[in-house]
């Protein structure tokens, strides 16, 4: 998971092993280096570097058919077992097959180039930059109330086909949020600040993750650390350069940063927004974003109507 969050075929890939995500390719998690955790993953994954730590499954809320690749790691599988419940494992590294299961009868467990990973995942992981950074010029057209700090609101009269809100992490580090109307377009939430940041915030109320998670993207674009140590997060997380630790809740949208560590699950609730058309330029790679947060893969990258700032 759209200008640089639109889309495009993804390269069959077929002549070397890899297999057709045509009209399927979203990604629950994209980390450039590693993946440790010891709770499940509902999607697709794509790691850049290697998969640690405890038992974890993946793809529980990814469709069997067609197979797809569910797990795709440049280096190596050294968590004691890891179960793809729909899809192939495809890896690059070193890995020991006895702690793979690969529970659908279709797939596979695959080992690929690892320079030809690398490549694959390089691109898409600059892409996942550009995305943060295009994300950050766009104009706000909703406002966030602070007055009540029990009760942070998103407000926004427009009736554009996407809201952009432009907040501090520091409105992050406590008390609840909420939307002050119903949220039915998608949104962008650009979270400015650097370093480290402990969210504690709590979304509540009618920011639930059923109807509002797959709405909203947020956008952490300069931070280098985020820790979740609030009551679970709702919607898709943005953060290149930043490692990401959770161990409360659940995590609710997909999530592109440097690395993830956690215990709690990665939710496949992802950002369906499909942006109005303009212009289309052909592209040699993926936008992150749609492979990260859902949509319609195109043949073309479209770039958004929305002024920039």
């Amino acid at each position: 998971m759209l200008s640089r969050i639109s889309g495009l075929v993804l390269c069959a890939y077929a002549a070397s092993g890899f297999a057709s995500v045509d009209n399927v390719g979203t990604y629950n998690l994209i980390l450039k280096n590693d993946l440790s955790t010891s709770s499940d993953i509902e999607g697709r994954i794509m790691i850049g570097g290697d998969i640690n730590g405890a038992s974890t499954d993946v793809g529980s809320r990814i469709p069997a058919d067609p197979v797809v690749d569910a797990v795709t790691v440049v280096g190596d599988i050294n968590a004691p077992s890891l179960k793809a419940l729909n899809g192939n494992v495809v890896y690059g590294g070193n890995a020991n097959p006895a702690n793979i299961d690969v529970q659908d009868h279709d797939a596979a467990l695959i080992k690929e180039d690892q320079l030809l990973l690398k490549t694959r995942f390089d691109a898409i992981y600059q892409s996942v930059i550009d995305d943060s950074d295009y994300y950050q010029t766009l104009a706000a057209n909703g406002t966030f109330n602070t007055s009540d700090m029990n009760k942070k609101l998103f407000e926004s009269s427009s009736s554009d086909d996407l809201l952009v809100f432009n907040i501090s992490g520091n409105d992050l580090q406590s008390g609840g949020l909420e939307f002050g109307f119903t949220p039915s377009v998608p949104m962008i939430i650009n979270v400015s600040g650097s370093g480290t940041l402990n969210i504690n915030a709590k979304a509540q109320g009618n920011f639930d993750k059923s109807t509002v998670s797959p709405l909203v993207l947020w956008n952490f674009y300069d931070y280098t650390g985020l820790n979740f140590n609030g009551d679970g997060w709702n919607g898709s997380v943005l953060a290149p350069y930043a490692d990401i630790t959770s161990y409360t809740g659940s995590l609710d949208g997909g999530i592109a940063a440097l690395s993830y560590t956690g215990g709690v699950e990665v939710h496949n609730k992802l950002f369906t927004y499909e942006p109005p058309q303009d212009e289309q330029k052909p592209v040699s790679a993926p936008s992150a974003a749609v492979l990260l947060f859902g949509g319609v893969l195109l043949v073309m990258r479209k770039r958004r109507k929305h002024a920039a700032v």
